[in-house]
């Protein structure tokens, strides 16, 4: 993780910095370091969505079984359902 720190203006309701604050008070978090983490959080959250969706855009022209050869398949390597 980058230890470099840079300072970033966002415009946020009050309503969410009050209920922020409490929060953070309540449970002895730094505000930087929650909203430095939630950041971080979505980020990653979004990279893995897009991933998903590329996945999603290959497969989709892939060759599928149906249910019958699904089941035929597993029956062949001895696994029951």
């Amino acid at each position: 993780m980058d230890t470099k720190k840079k300072l970033i203006g966002v415009r946020i309701p009050e309503s969410v910095i009050k209920e922020l604050r409490e929060y953070c008070k309540s449970h002895g978090i730094l505000i930087n370091h929650f909203v430095s983490e939630a950041i971080e959080k979505k980020l990653r959250e979004e990279k893995e969505y897009e991933e998903d969706i590329a996945t999603i855009g290959v497969r989709k022209n892939e060759p599928t079984i149906n249910e019958e050869e699904w089941k035929d398949y597993l029956k062949s390597r001895d696994i029951n359902v």
